[in-house]
């Protein structure tokens, strides 16, 4: 039985946990640093590093107090190295190889897509590959195909911005706080998603990737046309928009499927926690005949669980990480090699 202490710091929480080798969640640790960015509409680069050096080493301890265990009884340490913001993840990863140094432990360093893709990895309902993988996030939207050695490629990327982006960014001009993703999956709920007319991006290109800038255009030019909205029309708005990004993922992903003969798929990322996608793919997938994984709702948004169970597949490997190793602020996953020694 091995277990791994792992860090997630790539943008603005602060998430610590221990993770045996079953896949059991000894510890799960996360300061969430929402109060710190709300007031700003957005992510300050500077105001979440401060915020990571001040809470990690609190984290660390807590995440060791509730997994019942000393640093020197754990068997690796792992923290996302890339992709991310650079001063966050430097927080992370240099508290890490500290601790990586002082136990004589052997350092792992994980991209963070393999973490959101492999955040289900050691559950007993995990699907094994091959298969697809869904991430869609604020700052991801793109599938990935796993192969039987569990080598990650790139299949389709969005050209602009993330579907959890376009969730914001729109919000933003409706007057939603941040972020505005959950507010307008509950707002939705009691909305008519017909009673606007938007259109499902690229639907008839037959490529791969995603686009949702053309999306968020005719978005913001109907809330300008119809400002101010009741609450009924805001709702039916969110109906709407939700339902278009929704289709969307939907429409790319299976085409993806398709193209690559797969029937397994894995759903990942803080928009997967959507209820109207979750809806969608579950029903689409059947029809299909599709095998689905869906993570837990705390396993979508950016967790340090899932960068351990994905630190626990490279501990199978030996591949380790150098102490004088750095992080990237961009690294495309089929580079993810360049974290090893």
């Amino acid at each position: 039985m091995s277990i791994i202490l792992a860090f997630e710091t790539s943008c603005d929480d602060t998430a610590v946990a221990v993770v045996n080798s079953d896949g059991h969640i000894l510890s799960d640790v996360i300061y969430s640093q929402f109060n710190e960015h709300r007031e700003f509409g957005g992510i300050v680069p500077e105001i979440g590093s401060r915020s990571h050096i001040e809470q990690i080493n609190f984290c660390t301890q807590e995440a060791l107090k509730k997994a019942q265990i000393k640093i020197n009884n754990i068997d690796a340490v792992a923290a996302t190295f890339a992709p991310g913001l650079l001063g966050p993840l430097l927080v992370g990863a240099q508290y890490a190889k500290g601790l990586a140094l002082g136990a004589n432990k052997p350092l792992i360093a994980i991209h963070h897509i393999e973490g959101h893709i492999f955040s289900g990895y050691l559950e007993t309902n995990f699907l094994p590959p091959p298969f697809l993988a869904l991430i869609v996030s604020g700052g991801h939207t793109a599938t990935y195909f796993c192969d039987e050695n569990f080598l990650i490629k790139t299949i389709g990327q969005t050209l602009d911005d993330a579907a959890g982006e376009a969730f914001d960014k729109i919000g933003r001009s409706l007057g939603l706080d941040y972020p505005a993703g959950k507010i307008i999956n509950n707002l939705a709920l009691n909305g008519d998603k017909n009673k606007f007319a938007l259109p499902i991006p690229m639907l008839k290109d037959r490529s791969l990737n995603f686009s949702f800038s053309g999306l968020k255009t005719k978005a913001l030019e109907i809330i300008k046309k119809n400002a101010p909205f009741t609450d009924q029309s805001k709702a039916d708005f969110c109906a709407g928009l939700q339902e278009i990004i929704c289709l969307s993922l939907i429409n790319k992903t299976f085409l993806a499927l398709d193209k690559l003969n797969l029937t397994s798929l894995v759903l990942g990322g803080g928009v997967s926690a959507n209820s109207r996608l979750r809806e969608l793919i579950k029903e689409e997938c059947a029809q299909k005949n599709i095998k689905l994984f869906l993570p837990k709702i705390s396993l979508c948004t950016d967790n340090a669980v899932m960068i351990a169970r994905a630190a626990h597949l490279k501990l199978t490997k030996k591949q380790f990480t150098s102490l004088n190793q750095d992080v990237f602020a961009s690294l495309p996953i089929e580079e993810s090699y360049k974290l090893y020694c």
